[in-house]
């Protein structure tokens, strides 16, 4: 799939990219089941996919990423969404794989 900019906004990052990127990172984790945003997972655009694992492997981000504490927060606390507070063992996502995106 060719996409026509490589980031939001055009060549260059912005602060719009990194207001998307939590909700990304986030969406197959917890928004897909808990919320039941459950059409497609993020992971099944490969153009979207590409650039959430892209911002993730940029220097510094990947420690600031705590899927399981997102899970635990959402499917805990949202009783009226989920009275028994399990919280799912998966998806199990790989951040780290190649993005193959062009630098």
């Amino acid at each position: 799939m060719v996409t026509k900019r490589r980031y939001l906004l055009g060549d260059m990052l912005t602060e719009a990219d990194w207001r998307l990127f939590p909700t990304l990172v986030r969406f197959d984790a917890v928004y897909y089941g808990h919320f039941k945003c459950n059409l497609r997972h993020v992971y099944e655009y490969p153009a979207l996919w590409g650039y959430t694992r892209e911002l993730h492997q940029m220097t510094g981000i990947a420690e600031t990423i705590a899927i399981d504490e997102y899970k635990t927060h959402y499917y805990g606390s949202h009783r009226q969404i989920n009275p028994t507070g399990i919280v799912p063992v998966g998806p199990v996502l790989d951040l780290t794989a190649p993005h193959r995106r062009e630098a």
